[in-house]
């Protein structure tokens, strides 16, 4: 996975760890493009269906399939915990995998420097897209580009590859040179536009002009009479 690229990770966010599969199966045989790979949710990892695969076997069966996979942990625990987890994600192939900047920068050093010699980048969370003003207001005291200047600020200090960012929020973070993952995206021609409640929404377009190199998209290929033509209709848009 080359930094330069720009690349949709499509979010497999069904309940059902075989939904998930197939829908990307499905996704890897019909759309012939390198210029996607898929996100895996933290509940489809830690499935605890009775009939569910081990971490590790649902994360091969992904990675398993040739794109690229972002495991979406959201990490923020122990060192030794996120440490384990990073070092088997790594094993795995996974290509990014994240945690927040809360855990400490000595946290956040000790899975970097777990991940040296693998493929595997370490992005940095700043502000979820559903969160509002109102919510880092009474979160962090700042409003929404105030706090992922902080946050930005912090993984930056921490030396993370990248961060997770919303869309509306790149421009705060321009000069930052690390990478820049954006989920939160929303095509103009989505109808459902308040599908998972998100609030910091942008198209995929916007999202690449402001300087995202990889982009998260769920609801409007999922969601889509025909997933396979909502990608490829979205990397279209993107060349």
């Amino acid at each position: 996975m080359a930094n330069n690229e720009s690349l949709v990770f499509v979010a497999l966010d069904y309940d059902s760890q075989q939904r998930n599969f197939n829908v990307a199966k499905d996704l890897t045989r019909d759309v012939n493009s390198d210029s996607y790979g898929f996100k895996i949710n933290l509940d489809s990892v830690a499935d605890f269906s009775a009939d569910a695969q081990t971490p590790y076997s649902f994360v091969k069966s992904i990675t398993g399939l040739g794109k690229p996979v972002f495991v979406d942990m959201k990490m923020w625990n122990g060192g030794r915990t996120m440490e384990n987890i990073a070092k088997g994600c790594a094993d795995l192939g996974v290509d990014i995998l994240n945690m927040y900047p809360h855990a400490g920068g000595k946290f956040v050093q000790r899975v970097k420097k777990s991940l040296e010699g693998t493929n595997t980048k370490l992005f940095g969370l700043t502000v979820l897209t559903h969160y509002t003003d109102e919510d880092t207001q009474r979160l962090y005291g700042k409003n929404v580009r105030d706090t992922v200047i902080m946050l930005g600020e912090m993984n930056y200090e921490f030396g993370v590859d990248g961060i997770v960012v919303p869309g509306t929020q790149l421009e705060v973070v321009r000069n930052f040179s690390y990478l820049k993952l954006c989920p939160g995206i929303r095509p103009s021609w989505f109808e459902d536009k308040k599908a998972n409640a998100q609030e910091q929404i942008v198209t995929p377009k916007e999202a690449i002009s402001q300087g995202a190199n990889y982009l998260v998209v769920g609801s409007p290929i999922l969601k889509s009479d025909n997933p396979s033509a909502a990608l490829e209709r979205i990397l279209t848009e993107l060349n």
